[in-house]
């Protein structure tokens, strides 16, 4: 036990320095860029807060793997390693504080990213863009089961739709024809449906042959439409922003409940919970290529070596990623298989590893 928290304080220390400085100089960066364009200190902090938050998220993973080299290069130099190795402990013993440092540290990332901190990105632009919010929609045209819904705008933190028409479809001899207009003066997003008010509604009259004759009309008070399309996951739909991983799922569900193609958020979520488990098995496969004593480490090879193979993982994730959002390739063979492949691999030196210390 003693060794496991050794081992996690210098682990911990590595990361959390160089994850707060990867993230803060980038931060430092961008505000720079854009500290001239926001007016007032307040907003530009708020700013500097959000793209921190943003950065955060965005880095973590490459931190986990960067503080796992810097622990284990000064586990090398200053013989720890060796010393360890000497009172009996196996290397599993080495690693298991850097498992679970990394995957504690990954499964806190996930949890915050069901919160407001997945938005921090759109929060920034929205301070950039001279705007206390960016909640403001318009002119929205989707699909909703059988019918088609146009919205002249939507204001998602009042959860209001302004301005709105249903138009429902049914079948007549085997071919879809308008059926009914639903207009509503506005509509609040209230226990899951969006409740319209001041509706007027339009049946189409059919003759016997198929051709419109005309339309009923009447009027409601309120009717509720639209199950199940919340407001973010709508200006989430249509903005294609950055979205938090319960926000994600909503949309899954709703995408595949009216057929409609989940590329792009399925893609985005691949990156939110899949991506970052590159980091673990990274860290296990540098530790099992390094040396016991610091006579057989090449200094210089093993910084180029392991920060090159996280930065090309990574990079090759990214790219994977971006190839998803595209839709150029199945985001069910980017990410995943790569990450697979990744824990295969660190699988076969495991066991490798545990069968040459039986044979010694």
């Amino acid at each position: 036990m003693k060794l496991f928290f050794f081992l996690s304080k210098i682990y911990l220390k590595n990361f959390l320095i160089i994850l707060f400085a990867l993230t803060f100089s980038a931060t430092l960066i961008d505000a720079l860029q854009h500290f001239d364009s926001i007016e007032g200190f307040n907003r530009k902090v708020l700013y500097f807060f959000y793209i921190f938050e943003d950065f955060l998220f965005f880095v973590y993973p490459l931190a986990l793997v960067f503080g796992a080299i810097s622990s284990f290069y000064q586990l090398i130099t200053k013989n720890y390693l060796i010393a360890i190795y000497s009172f009996g402990y196996y290397p599993l013993a080495v690693l298991k504080p850097f498992i679970a440092i990394s995957l504690g540290v990954y499964f806190l990332f996930i949890g915050l990213d069901f919160t407001n901190f997945a938005y921090a990105n759109a929060n920034a632009k929205a301070i950039l863009s001279k705007s206390n919010k960016i909640d403001r929609l318009n002119d929205l045209f989707f699909k909703y089961n059988n019918s088609f819904v146009y919205v002249k705008a939507l204001d998602s933190v009042e959860k209001r739709f302004y301005e709105g028409t249903l138009y429902y479809s049914k079948l007549f001899n085997n071919k879809k024809r308008l059926d009914s207009l639903i207009h509503f003066k506005s509509a609040k997003f209230q226990n899951n449906y969006w409740v319209a008010r001041e509706v007027e509604v339009k049946k189409i009259k059919y003759n016997k042959a198929g051709a419109p004759v005309g339309y009923d009309k009447s009027f409601q008070k309120s009717l509720k439409i639209l199950e199940g399309y919340y407001p973010k996951v709508i200006k989430l739909l249509y903005e294609g922003k950055r979205l938090s991983i319960y926000d994600g799922f909503r949309a899954l569900k709703l995408l595949n409940r009216q057929n409609i193609s989940n590329t792009k958020i399925v893609a985005a979520l691949y990156n939110k919970i899949v991506m970052p488990l590159f980091a673990p098995f990274l860290i296990i496969l540098i530790f099992l290529n390094l040396p016991i004593h610091k006579r057989f480490l090449n200094k210089a090879k093993f910084i180029i070596y392991s920060i090159g193979v996280t930065l090309i993982t990574w990079a090759i994730l990214y790219s994977f990623n971006m190839l998803s959002l595209n839709g150029a390739i199945n985001p069910h063979f980017g990410q995943p298989v790569v990450i697979l492949l990744l824990g295969l691999i660190t699988l076969f030196m495991l066991i490798k590893r545990k069968r040459d210390a039986n044979r010694l």
